[in-house]
């Protein structure tokens, strides 16, 4: 991609419309993020909700539901994982378009942004990271109560 910007372009272009592109961007990695969030917050409930009073009444519900709720956490927490996963590519995306436009059309802020870092970045564990580290103990722990009804099952007690 050509980093040379047109004289002629950079004198027509209306500083508003290159502030609203801008802006635009950050307005589109919001959404994403609050979605990406929602959709975490669901699924967490949801498996929390079942772990808590779906596998309570492990007597009343027959041997193929009780092994298919940890199931439902497991696709649920995978869903989430991906749709995060999504999610961040396309922030990324967002991201580059507006420091590009910063690059092109604003390169003393460009300077300013590169030459700073945030916070967050000087951190081993983001926030994404965690959602992720959430929902993967959530499957490990289906996972756990899959084996345990499976061993059950056939007899074999562990406690």
């Amino acid at each position: 991609m050509p980093r040379a910007k047109s004289a002629l372009k950079t004198k027509e272009l209306n500083p508003d419309y290159v502030r609203m592109y801008y802006e635009h961007q950050y307005d589109r990695i919001k959404k994403h993020e609050d979605q990406a969030l929602a959709i975490s917050n669901i699924v967490l409930t949801i498996s929390a909700l079942i772990i808590t009073f779906g596998l309570n009444n492990r007597q009343s519900f027959g041997s193929i539901l009780i092994l298919f709720l940890p199931v439902v956490i497991i696709i649920a927490n995978l869903f989430a994982i991906l749709y995060i996963r999504d999610s961040a590519t396309w922030i990324k995306s967002h991201r580059m378009r507006s420091k590009r436009i910063l690059e092109t059309y604003i390169p003393e802020l460009f300077v300013l942004d590169s030459e700073t870092i945030a916070p967050h970045k000087k951190r081993p564990v983001g926030r994404r990271r965690f959602q992720n580290l959430i929902h993967v103990l959530f499957i490990a722990l289906a996972t756990i109560l899959i084996l345990l009804f499976t061993l059950e099952a056939f007899g074999v007690s562990i406690i």
